[in-house]
């Protein structure tokens, strides 16, 4: 079993409206610093909330920006604040990073279950065409305790 692609998912959505909307855009590249923890695909939830920990016992979230991806090359999720000036990172034992820039199909998630859905925005996206395989990583961006954007990229 290849543990660096993930499995095959139904579509969860099976004509009922879209509890989200979505839409295409285009991010700057972004420097982080990130925790990881290691994991497989079908524990992406549990790696997630060890880095998510790791991230916030180095330094509180307040007034960061955070960002979550699966890193498949290194079976890890990796947990990220955006970098600014004056940071260290390896100080606080923490990793750099640049989350490559481009276009991105994007799932704005709201409300109080965002975690809960995230999977499903993903599979939404993931049965779309026109996903790019350029080794950019699928990305959740939090906005606020109550909003995430679900980002895949796509070609063009």
């Amino acid at each position: 079993m290849d543990l660096t692609e993930p499995p095959a998912r139904p579509l969860k959505n099976k004509g009922e409206p879209r509890a989200m909307g979505i839409d295409t855009v285009t991010r700057e590249e972004t420097p982080v610093m990130y925790a990881a923890a290691s994991g497989t695909w079908d524990a992406i939830p549990e790696a997630a909330a060890r880095a998510f920990q790791l991230l916030e016992n180095a330094l509180p979230p307040k007034g960061r920006k955070m960002i979550g991806y699966w890193h498949p090359p290194a079976l890890q999720y990796r947990a990220c604040y955006g970098a600014t000036e004056g940071d260290n990172p390896g100080a606080l034992g923490l990793e750099p990073d640049v989350i490559p820039g481009g276009r991105y199909r994007r799932a704005r998630l709201k409300g109080d279950d965002i975690f809960a859905r995230i999977p499903d925005a993903f599979a939404e996206l993931e049965g779309m065409s026109g996903l790019s395989d350029d080794g950019r990583p699928w990305l959740e961006v939090y906005r606020r305790h109550d909003e995430v954007d679900v980002l895949v990229p796509v070609s063009g």
